[in-house]
């Protein structure tokens, strides 16, 4: 790594190649801002889209949820129907 003096220099030098090209192609500005601003977009949108795509994910894990319960009660309403004599169904032939 460069000394805090030499990297100051070098970050001035950096800037002055930048503002000269800037100035000398001006027509540069908006492409450059154009080819950063266009992955930029596609990220945010690839976020967005699987952010979506989790909450979609996790509602899907709860309607299966309630589904597996849901045959559970089903379960125990239909074994309660067809041992009404014994409350705990141990033993019943």
């Amino acid at each position: 790594m460069l000394p805090p003096k030499e990297m100051h220099e070098a970050w001035k030098l950096h800037h002055e190649r930048v503002y000269n090209m800037a100035h000398d192609y001006p027509w540069l500005i908006p492409a450059l801002t154009l080819l950063h601003t266009v992955p930029l977009a596609i990220a945010i949108h690839g976020f967005y889209k699987t952010h979506r795509k989790y909450l979609e994910l996790k509602i899907e894990r709860e309607k299966t949820k309630r589904q597996a319960l849901d045959q559970v009660d089903k379960v125990e309403d239909v074994v309660k129907a067809a041992h009404p004599h014994c409350p705990f169904h141990h033993g019943c032939k």
